[in-house]
C-alpha cells in the first residue's frame, strides 16, 4: 500500500495491486477535488472567525475606554469632594443605626460577658469605625446601660465564606 499525499493535511492511502491504473487516477482526483473543497471552505471560514474576532476586539477596545474614562472621572470628582480613604484604613461608619452595626456592637458586649463574667447590657452602638482587611475590623464605640457607661470594641469580624469566627479583639472602658 502507498500513500499519496496532496499536502501535509491530507494523504489518501492507494492500493496499486487491488484497483486498475485509471481508477486510481480518479481517486486521487476526487481526493484532491475534496481537499480543494474542504480547503476553501476552511480559507472562508478563517476569514469570517478573523472578521468577527476583530469585530469582537473593537468592541471590546471601545468598552475598556468608556470605563476607563468614567473611573478617571469618578476619581476627579472623588479628589474634588476631598474623599481620600486608602485600602487598610479606618474610616467613619456613616450610619450606625444600620442592624448588622448594633449586632456587632451587642455581640461585642455579650462575648466580653462570657470572657471576663461580668453582665454589662448592651444599649446602641454611638459611633465607630471600620476597616476592610480580609474581613472588617470594627471599632465601636458603645453604651451600656445597667451600669450606664461607655465602652470601645473592637471587633474581627471575616468574610462570610471563611472558616473563621467573629473574633473580640479589645474591650476597654473609654
Amino acid at each position: 500500500m502507498a500513500f499519496l499525499s496532496t499536502n501535509a493535511l491530507m494523504s489518501v492511502p492507494i492500493t496499486a495491486a487491488a484497483a486498475p491504473r485509471h481508477r486510481r487516477s480518479l481517486v486521487v482526483v476526487r481526493a484532491a477535488a475534496v481537499k480543494s473543497n474542504e480547503h476553501l471552505q476552511e480559507e472562508q471560514a478563517s476569514v469570517a472567525d478573523g472578521a468577527r474576532g476583530r469585530r469582537r476586539a473593537m468592541v471590546l477596545l471601545a468598552a475598556t475606554a468608556a470605563v476607563t474614562g468614567s473611573s478617571v472621572a469618578i476619581c476627579r470628582s472623588a479628589r474634588a469632594a476631598g474623599v481620600t480613604t486608602l485600602s487598610g484604613q479606618y474610616v467613619k461608619i456613616e450610619n450606625v443605626k444600620d442592624p448588622y452595626v448594633q449586632g456587632v456592637g451587642e455581640w461585642a458586649v455579650k462575648e466580653h460577658n462570657r470572657q471576663t463574667g461580668e453582665s454589662l447590657q448592651f444599649a446602641e452602638v454611638v459611633s465607630g469605625m471600620e476597616q476592610v482587611v480580609a474581613g472588617t475590623n470594627y471599632k465601636l464605640n458603645l453604651a451600656t446601660k445597667d451600669p450606664t457607661s461607655s465602652y470601645q470594641a473592637v471587633v474581627f469580624d471575616p468574610l462570610p465564606n471563611s472558616s473563621k469566627n467573629r473574633q473580640l479583639m479589645s474591650f476597654k472602658s473609654i
